[in-house]
């Protein structure tokens, strides 16, 4: 008879020390395998494996591509250019691109595991900013797992925590020490003979709505799975409403250095040359072609790359 003895566990900011209490409360002995993906830069020094075995009881290891999967060990995703996804039996490093600003993401892991697993598989969002993991741990939920979320009070940062108990039937949210026995217990626990599983079937719609890609600037597409928002280009790229809110900030900011980049570039060879020619008059400055002729081409080469990467549902402010 089976047992939920896949466990995977999101984490941000505030993470290592998070991790550290969760996995010190494991039992040596625990019938489960453990995933764990941390959000992290992608030239992390790559000690993390070595600091959580400092309070783990399970071997703690870096994941990798193809590797089979036993039980009571934590596979951990490395940094980098890789999601870490679940397969039947076996550990996937997969190329791609990112989802919700990070790769590996948390949502790519919950949901390869939910597909695979169903409801054999544990969820766990613990602390971070943002909502990674929000989409992930409800799909979870919908093939039949358990999802457990850290109590927001008491994690470092609190957004991951809130965001996945908005978007999601959490079955227990519980203080950071009270996670590990629960896992525990719940790997012990048989399954019930017959459960209701669903199909692979993503159960996205399209809403019609569509905007630009801050990362690669094709088309994003808004769409509706379940209650939740996402975006969605051609090429992969995966947005919450809140990782598209920031990663918006971040181009409309790269829009203006530009802008700002190109006018320091090219305005000594339109504008100085004629500076000392200009009087003080206002008038004056209009009058001269070239130079309004050049700022209104950058105004509205400015303007375009703000309208192109503004925030859906909301206005420019300049």
């Amino acid at each position: 008879m089976s047992r939920r003895d896949i466990i995977v566990i999101g984490a941000s900011a505030g993470g290592i020390e998070a991790l550290r209490v969760l996995l010190s409360s494991l039992p040596i002995d625990l019938p489960a395998s453990v995933f764990i993906v941390l959000h992290s830069s992608e030239d992390s020094p790559g000690l993390l494996p070595e600091v959580l075995n400092r309070s783990s009881r399970l071997p703690v290891l870096y994941a990798v591509h193809n590797m089979p999967i036993f039980p009571s060990r934590v596979y951990v995703a490395p940094s980098g250019a890789s999601h870490l996804t679940v397969d039947r039996g076996s550990v996937r490093l997969t190329p791609g691109p990112r989802e919700n600003r990070h790769r590996p993401s948390i949502d790519a892991l919950f949901r390869s595991a939910s597909i695979a697993y169903g409801p054999r598989v544990v969820g766990v969002v613990l602390t971070g900013h943002l909502d990674d993991g929000s989409a992930g741990l409800a799909d979870v939920k919908r093939r039949g797992g358990v999802a457990i979320v850290q109590t927001p009070e008491e994690a470092t940062a609190s957004s991951m925590p809130r965001n996945a108990i908005e978007n999601t039937s959490v079955d227990h949210i519980l203080p950071l020490a009270e996670i590990g026995p629960k896992l525990a217990e719940l790997a012990n626990q048989e399954l019930p003979e017959r459960l209701k599983l669903v199909p692979n079937v993503t159960g996205l719609q399209e809403t019609g709505s569509a905007y630009s890609c801050p990362e690669c600037g094709g088309v994003l597409r808004e769409i509706r799975e379940g209650e939740m928002t996402r975006f969605e280009c051609r090429v992969g790229h995966v947005y919450s409403p809140e990782s598209l809110d920031q990663d918006q900030i971040v181009a409309i900011e790269r829009a203006l250095w530009a802008a700002i980049r190109s006018l320091e570039e090219h305005a000594p060879k339109h504008i100085k040359r004629r500076a000392v020619e200009i009087p003080r008059n206002p008038q004056c400055f209009m009058a001269h072609r070239p130079i309004v002729g050049f700022v209104r081409r950058e105004s509205v080469r400015s303007w375009d790359g703000l309208a192109r990467h503004r925030t859906p549902g909301k206005g420019i402010r300049v």
